[in-house]
């Protein structure tokens, strides 16, 4: 099982990938706040805890 600090950087990354020309205004995982890299990972346990719920 993936932890939540791998799927909120895989969803960062996905979100970075979906804005056009994201290239230069957005940071990498490893330079964003301690504080946004946390709020990535209480969104992917929300997220996971909604799919456990569907499923």
């Amino acid at each position: 099982m993936k932890s939540f600090e791998a799927i909120a950087r895989e969803a960062y990354s996905a979100f970075q990938d979906a804005i056009p020309q994201s290239s230069g205004w957005t940071l990498p995982w490893e330079k964003l706040p301690d504080t946004t890299q946390e709020a990535w990972r209480v969104a992917a346990r929300k997220m996971a805890e909604e799919i456990q719920q569907v499923h």
